[in-house]
């Protein structure tokens, strides 16, 4: 019985799809702001259904995990740091709610062996199928602390988690980045403060 649940386990590891999320113009997206030639866009992924769109997990957001996908165009001339730890959602109820890590969210989603092994067959066609791991997608996409280069748009995600996954957590919601720092000289740009309602669907409330 032991050797069947990991097989199953592996088995699972091993058919992880790495999906591709298309950037769009950022002027396409309602929910953005400009501040010092710099515009952040947000993408809320609010259901079960568009977080499955973007990673292989059926109900993403019922088991508390809501993902926002930023979308960074730097036309200044200067290279720009983004740092996650300070980014802030502050709910409808005024809730102040700091962003997961990716690891932690995979460990928490992926227990033991599914986390981040394939099977030797699934790892060599892995380039040509998409393939990978949990670990591998969830932090390869997420937004930590990536170098925005200039006249370049850069894009991850972040994940904020709640204890009661049947309210949508993006509705009333505003994410708050309080700069964004120039490499060597520290020179902040922001705050940029960007509510997410514009963004969110008709339907808020999450399918089961």
């Amino acid at each position: 019985m032991l050797w069947l649940v990991l097989g199953v386990i592996a088995l699972m590891a091993s058919d992880y799809k790495m999906k591709t999320v298309k950037v769009l113009p950022i002027e396409s997206y309602p929910a953005r702001i400009t501040v010092g030639g710099i515009t952040i866009a947000v993408d809320p992924y609010e259901t079960d259904e568009k977080s499955y769109t973007a990673f292989d997990v059926k109900k993403l957001n019922s088991q508390g995990y809501f993902p926002l996908h930023v979308i960074i165009q730097n036309t200044s001339q200067d290279f720009l740091l983004v740092r996650t730890r300070n980014i802030v959602l502050v709910t409808e109820s005024a809730q102040q709610m700091f962003t997961i890590p990716a690891t932690i969210l995979a460990e928490d989603l992926f227990k033991g062996s599914s986390l981040d092994k394939m099977s030797e067959k699934a790892r060599a066609a892995a380039a040509s199928r998409r393939l990978g791991t949990p670990l591998s997608d969830f932090t390869e996409k997420d937004l930590t602390n990536k170098l925005l280069e200039p006249g370049k748009v850069s894009d991850g995600f972040l994940f904020f988690f709640t204890s009661d996954p049947k309210k949508n957590l993006f509705a009333g919601s505003t994410l708050f980045i309080p700069k964004l720092e120039e490499e060597g000289t520290r020179k902040s740009v922001g705050p940029f403060s960007i509510s997410l309602d514009p963004a969110l669907s008709p339907a808020k409330s999450i399918t089961k």
